[in-house]
């Protein structure tokens, strides 16, 4: 994979809940501590919600994504 875009925290920030960005930050923090497999569960599950709503993304959701793809790895 190659380097992040210049922009990619400003990218996110702008996809994120308000007010909830540092614990967000911490989530997506310990997704990419996941095996690939759980890393990518969280983040198709991630990117599916972007898709599917203009709304910020709550912490709440991230953090349910992340208990997913967690049970997802820890069952392969």
């Amino acid at each position: 994979m190659g380097a992040l875009p210049d922009d990619f925290a400003d990218t996110l920030a702008q996809v994120l809940e308000p007010g909830h960005r540092d614990a967000a930050a911490g989530v997506i923090e310990a997704a990419t501590l996941l095996d690939d497999q759980g890393l990518r569960r969280f983040l198709e599950l991630f990117a599916s919600r972007i898709r599917a709503s203009a709304a910020p993304v709550r912490f709440d959701e991230l953090h349910s994504f992340l208990r997913v793809a967690r049970e997802r790895a820890s069952a392969h």
